[in-house]
């Protein structure tokens, strides 16, 4: 038995955190040994070669309803293949039980000034122990075996990997390629100097993918979130097809082709610009923004 199914074995569950029916995906809160953790289930696509065989194994039928050519019921698929993925977060702290937590969201304008008086002393309060998976990622003690690429250079190298949310379809690749350097904390932190790391991630990015998936450069869309979930500088690498990916909508994601050009066009576009991001109303950075509503 795995170290992740004894953990699974002791959760203790204390209550709903989140449910998305759309995407078949919820997340609880409970305990492991007295410490708080979080579970993720996500229902998995069907693998493509399974699919002429499903209807032979249905079985369970309930709620069946038969009306003229239409019909339509709840059942089973027996069939012997893993249909959800399991993620675990141990031990968890508030911030990632208020991140995964049901919330309204709200649209926070966000000026150069508010930056330098909210958000970053915010970003310099978090403890470096937040970053401490993606340094083991980096430094090989932990998913070596999941590295696509790897360039150790110094100022401009980076990995590649899948990101946690990929199931392996190539419809819903979610790759991501995380920098080196530590001193990127965001966005704002952008300048002409990053431009060969950006450029470096893109060509890395689209010939990895090439020869991992046969998607070409235009069937992807790669992509840097403000605000990230994670201030260590990272860019996210979908499909396309994976047209409702977390994270790809207006207020969190800006292409990598625009910031690149933005910075070629205006070199301190992103320390002058006003951005406007999306964040739940019990996140912390929004509460700083917002104190009025603790």
């Amino acid at each position: 038995m795995t170290a992740l199914e004894v953990t699974l074995r002791k959760f203790k569950f204390t209550r709903i955190l989140s449910h998305d029916t759309r995407n078949k995906l919820v997340y609880v809160l409970g305990n492991v040994d007295d410490q708080l953790a979080i579970l993720s289930f996500e229902r998995a696509q069907y693998d493509d070669s399974l699919i002429p065989e499903l209807a032979k194994h249905t079985c369970q039928l309930q709620d069946v309803v038969e009306n003229n050519i239409y019909g339509w019921a709840l059942g089973n698929i027996d069939i012997k293949q893993p249909d959800t993925r399991i993620k675990i977060i141990y031990p968890a702290t508030e911030l990632h039980v208020k991140k995964y937590e049901q919330q309204d969201r709200r649209m926070i304008v966000e000026t150069p000034t508010m930056y330098r008086d909210i958000t970053r002393p915010y970003i310099q309060s978090l403890p470096s122990e937040r970053t401490q998976w993606v340094t083991n990622i980096l430094n090989g003690t932990s998913e070596a075996d999941r590295i696509i690429y790897r360039d150790n250079d110094p100022q401009n190298g980076f990995v590649i990997l899948p990101d946690m949310k990929w199931d392996g379809t190539c419809e819903s690749l979610y790759w991501v390629a995380i920098a080196f350097r530590n001193d990127i904390t965001c966005l704002r932190d952008l300048t002409p100097a990053h431009i060969p790391l950006l450029k470096s991630i893109q060509k890395a990015a689209y010939e990895k993918v090439k020869e991992n998936t046969n998607l070409d450069a235009d069937q992807l869309r790669l992509f840097i979130h403000y605000q990230p979930s994670y201030y260590h500088f990272h860019v996210h690498i979908t499909a396309i097809a994976f047209a409702d990916a977390p994270g790809v909508v207006a207020g969190q994601a800006h292409l990598l082709d625009s910031v690149i050009d933005n910075i070629e066009m205006y070199p301190e576009y992103y320390q002058r610009a006003t951005l406007p991001f999306v964040i739940g109303n019990n996140h912390p950075l929004y509460l700083a923004h917002h104190p009025q509503s603790e």
